[in-house]
């Protein structure tokens, strides 16, 4: 058997073949890029057209790099970064795509805020609406209404990956909730919400299940992907859900998808809709479980954005990047706890939903240079200090999950996972073991998971999961994590400005 996973995720698309047991056969990805509306610079949009022509490169190249006859791939499965939209017409031809970071419903959320109030929040579990689908279909009624008069379908961007391979309008129910019109209580669509928007509940695609046959891949797309024509393709699921699937991520665990963004997940088997509205509920991609959400927001971006400006000067930019993150446990191997008393407050943060909108400042504290005794700042130290100012979010988040049920066991998987060093500071910043598999590209591995299920090798996506993923050996805390207590408690005085 031999799956495969297309992930669109904020930066680029990747496409991944994986084998039985879960092991990476080929991997190709290119970057993309939105574009922005003139004078409407909160506004970011794509061409679905262009994205496609991506989608099906990394998929030629994928599937050319190996040596698989015509018949050993069985399954694809789609991922994709939430919050995306793309608008259809009737036809199926499309009118829009939206990434994540497309901020135009800011503009027209009091639509929903006139509309619902507060009921938005109880029936979806989002909070604030300009995120999410709503108001920006809101935003087209008032700006372009003749592209909101022919909207006829509107999908999230994994499932319009999954549409444009087999023609069908289809989601889950995970996916189907970071689009801000489901219903985490009914698991259905909230015709409330779609009349709100002045649009019918029928413009929204069939709820499946995550792991089941959706169709088959369809002649023009396997002419443009190069895929075998009647190839199955399989519901998949949102990047952190399916990051979930690839963590085995039972009940009342907890998930650190440590990426760009590091969303912090509690994996429920009942809806919790907590009144405050500082987190996010959602259905998991796992029939019958919910997810509690946290998120630290930006995180391994930051990290990405530091190593980059001490790498400025250098003669090859890229290449000085690749070196410092290829040898971050030999560079920072001297560094202890609290950085030299040097700390990066540069974004990652405790959630609250309420505020997501506010853009505090960032704040770095550090050692006076001029005093001798004092170890002046340092590359080292500042790198380490931003991953020390990511795992202190990490454990804000956590607590505030805690808040509603203490989590038996704490997994993490992403890029930042790659580190070592960082998993290492988790452990002693949370002071508790952290397990971390073997494969980073969580989002691309539980999406081939779904995919597994729907190739009939495996009966349920935790019989799948049981096989295809590998585990590291966990990290447990060491002598440093007692100093770490009053660093995170120093932590939050400076990120909340109460110093």
């Amino acid at each position: 058997m031999v799956v495969a996973a297309i992930d669109a995720g904020t930066t680029g698309v990747r496409c991944m073949v994986v084998g039985k047991q879960g092991e990476v056969v080929s991997i190709a990805r290119r970057s993309w890029e939105y574009s922005t509306p003139e004078l409407f610079e909160i506004a970011k949009e794509f061409d679905p057209k262009e994205f496609w022509k991506l989608i099906c490169t990394v998929v030629i190249e994928a599937i050319e790099s190996v040596k698989i006859t015509d018949t050993d791939l069985t399954a694809i499965a789609t991922t994709s970064q939430r919050q995306g939209l793309v608008i259809l017409n009737k036809d199926g031809t499309e009118l829009h795509g939206a990434p994540n970071i497309d901020a135009r419903g800011a503009m027209t959320q009091y639509v929903i805020e006139e509309s619902l109030g507060e009921s938005y929040h109880d029936i979806t579990g989002c909070w604030p609406p300009l995120m999410f689908g709503p108001s920006r279909l809101a935003w087209f009624e008032e700006e372009e209404p003749d592209i909101f008069g022919e909207i006829a379908h509107v999908l999230p961007i994994n499932d319009w990956i999954t549409y444009r391979l087999c023609g069908n309008y289809v989601t889950e129910p995970a996916a189907a909730s970071s689009t801000g019109f489901f219903d985490v209580r009914t698991l259905k669509w909230s015709e409330e919400i779609a009349e709100a928007v002045g649009v019918n509940v029928d413009i929204l695609p069939e709820i499946h299940a995550a792991g089941e046959i959706v169709g088959e891949v369809t002649a023009e797309a396997s002419k443009q992907c190069g895929l075998r024509k009647g190839i199955d393709v399989v519901q998949g699921s949102t990047d952190t859900h399916c990051a979930l699937l690839a963590l085995q991520a039972e009940i009342g665990e907890l998930g650190v998808i440590a990426g760009s963004t590091t969303p912090i997940m509690l994996v429920l088997n009942n809806h919790v809709c907590l009144p405050e509205q500082r987190v996010w509920t959602g259905c998991h991609a796992v029939s019958g479980q919910w997810t509690l959400e946290s998120n630290a927001t930006m995180t391994g971006a930051y990290l990405d954005w530091v190593v980059g400006l001490l790498c400025e000067q250098s003669e090859d930019t890229e290449k000085c990047k690749k070196r410092v993150f290829g040898s971050l446990g030999e560079l920072l191997a001297e560094v202890p706890p609290g950085s030299h008393e040097t700390y990066a407050a540069l974004g990652p943060a405790i959630m609250n939903t309420r505020q997501i909108t506010d853009v505090k400042m960032a704040r770095m504290v550090f050692p006076q240079p001029a005093l001798p005794q004092v170890i002046p700042l340092s590359s080292a130290n500042l790198i380490h200090a931003v991953l020390e100012n990511i795992a202190y979010s990490v454990r804000g988040n956590l607590e505030q999950l805690e808040e509603v049920s203490k989590a038996t066991a704490v997994k993490t998987i992403g890029g930042l996972t790659r580190s070592r060093t960082w998993v290492q500071i988790l452990a002693n910043v949370l002071d508790r073991q952290v397990q971390v598999p073997s494969q980073s590209e969580g989002s691309l591995l539980g999406a081939a998971i779904c995919a597994a299920v729907g190739s009939g090798e495996y009966s349920s996506l935790g019989d799948a999961s049981k096989v295809m993923v590998q585990w590291s050996r966990p990290v447990e805390p060491d002598e440093r994590t007692k100093t770490y207590s009053s660093y995170y408690k120093r932590w939050r005085e400076i990120w909340d400005g109460s110093e």
